[in-house]
């Protein structure tokens, strides 16, 4: 298995909620699959929200991709922002001790 560091962006057309962040965070935290979470915030200069967090992968970059896409799709639905498209993702294979602060923001 090797650690995958996923950063992602999503935008929305409708204003989000104040409390955006925080509701994606929870829902990062407690989504399966995922195994630390940090730099989850608003996204700087418009309606929308930013996250990283890291997963194990087994097969490799293209696993860790599709794997991480999905989660961060569904994440976004779980915190109640279904209309937040995913804008950016950026998959990193990196040991979890070069950039992680731990669970939370």
């Amino acid at each position: 298995m090797s650690d995958y560091r996923v950063r992602f962006s999503a935008t929305s057309s409708v204003p989000l909620a104040d409390d955006a962040a925080t509701r994606l965070e929870t829902a990062l935290v407690t989504m399966p699959g995922i195994d630390e979470v940090a730099g989850v915030g608003p996204e700087p200069g418009g309606p929308g929200v930013r996250a990283t967090f890291w997963i194990d992968v087994r097969l490799g970059m293209a696993d860790a991709a599709r794997d991480g896409s999905r989660l961060a799709k569904e994440a976004l639905k779980v915190a109640g922002m279904e209309e937040a498209q995913l804008v950016e993702l950026s998959v990193t294979m990196m040991d979890r001790l070069d950039g992680a602060t731990g669970t939370g923001s």
